[in-house]
């Protein structure tokens, strides 16, 4: 019974999250109502909210999702060796973000429908302080001998990264692969800003 349940209440949150994203086609996040999801999904409005608190719940439940798998790309490399970051390894877990993008277009559409990118924003900060706060505190990143903090190494990049995440998305037929994206990201990135903030790289 319990197995029917949990069943249920998937298959609810998948078509929820469908109406929500095929909404953001054709509206903005603040135009949509709680109705208009409910009505997309064929649900009541008893039921959306036995799911989400709000559409804004909703939203940062996909939002989670999706970085969720980003960070788990992530996990699966060992990004730094000896207090010094790989670029040839983050550039490796760039593609593979990149390309799950590719493969999950209508999940991607929230980073770019959504007119306030605050929440993402958040998101993205706190799962990168969470998962990767001691490796940036490893790497003992310092301007002369004034050691850098390490929320703020985390935040600046991030907002780095949604940048190239926002323009990679907006691109309708890609001229580049998504290794020849991460490529120039990380070339940017570890030419400029990493050498910059004191970081030490490792190019083998």
């Amino acid at each position: 019974m319990t197995k029917k349940i949990d069943l249920r209440v998937k298959r609810t949150n998948k078509l929820i999250t469908q109406a929500f994203i095929k909404l953001l086609g054709s509206k903005t996040f603040d135009k949509i109502t709680i109705n208009d999801i409910s009505d997309e999904a064929m649900i009541n409005r008893a039921t959306f909210y036995s799911h989400f608190k709000d559409k804004f719940d909703l939203f940062e439940n996909i939002i989670d999702k999706f970085l969720g798998d980003f960070a788990d790309v992530l996990d699966t490399e060992n990004l730094v060796e000896e207090n010094a970051i790989n670029v040839k390894k983050i550039e490796g877990a760039l593609t593979k973000f990149y390309e799950f993008v590719n493969e999950n277009p209508d999940l991607a559409k929230i980073f770019i429908t959504h007119s306030n990118k605050e929440i993402l924003s958040k998101r993205l900060l706190m799962i990168l302080s969470e998962r990767y706060s001691e490796i940036f505190d490893s790497l003992d990143v310092r301007n002369e001998d004034l050691k850098i903090p390490t929320d703020f190494v985390v935040s600046y990049i991030t907002s780095i990264f949604i940048g190239t995440v926002n323009w990679w998305i907006e691109q309708k037929n890609h001229e580049m692969s998504a290794n020849e994206f991460a490529s120039l990201v990380i070339k940017l990135i570890s030419n400029g800003h990493l050498t910059v903030l004191g970081v030490n790289i490792n190019r083998d």
